[in-house]
């Protein structure tokens, strides 16, 4: 076989390879959403006493994107195509944030929405999340400051940095994104407590 139809057929065979490799299966996505935490016992229903609105939900570019990260060291994150969010993250936050309140100060009579729904709400909490990220098998991480404002006073009540660690009990990513739906708990928890106390206040 002379070079030149040598080269022919090389050619040919790694175009077909690369033919082939496009239509390789890669594995199929899997995709998550946050959980909130367990309700309470069901109890009385009380007559709604005040309102409790949740957002905006602020995110870095770096978390502006489907794929769920991953931290690899102090200053590098990874994202997985084959691991993403469901919808988009931020409103995911926002929703858990929601509920989270909603069960916590159930019995405190709140009635508690994402900033979408509740228009004139009697308090605010404006959330800006500066990390949200973890190592399976390790921990997940959750560094927010969050502000809550008593609209009705138009009065800052509270501007806290909160930063929250919770143990990731197994190597998958859904126990990944369950350690971070708690360490959403813990700062839904923080905010129930300065509503709560805010209210009791004279």
């Amino acid at each position: 076989m002379n070079l030149k139809k040598y080269c022919g057929v090389l050619g040919m065979l790694l175009c077909l390879s690369a033919l082939f490799g496009c239509f390789a299966k890669s594995p199929p996505a899997q995709y998550y959403t946050l959980n909130p935490m367990q309700r309470q016992e069901a109890g009385q229903t009380l007559k709604a006493h005040f309102t409790v609105s949740v957002g905006p939900v602020i995110l870095p570019d770096s978390l502006k994107r489907p794929q769920i990260a991953i931290r690899t060291n102090d200053n590098q994150v990874s994202y997985s195509e084959f691991h993403k969010w469901a919808g988009v993250l931020k409103d995911d936050i926002k929703r858990i944030l929601a509920e989270d309140l909603g069960i916590l100060l159930a019995r405190e009579g709140a009635t508690v929405s994402t900033d979408e729904l509740l228009i004139e709400p009697d308090y605010r909490v404006v959330v800006n999340i500066n990390r949200f990220d973890g190592i399976p098998e390790e921990s997940a991480w959750l560094n927010a400051v969050w502000t809550l404002k008593d609209m009705q006073n138009q009065k800052i009540i509270a501007v806290t940095q909160s930063l929250y660690t919770e143990k990731i009990a197994g190597p998958g990513y859904p126990d990944m994104v369950n350690a971070q739906s708690r360490t959403l708990a813990a700062l839904s928890m923080e905010v129930a407590d300065a509503i709560k106390k805010q209210r009791k206040s004279p």
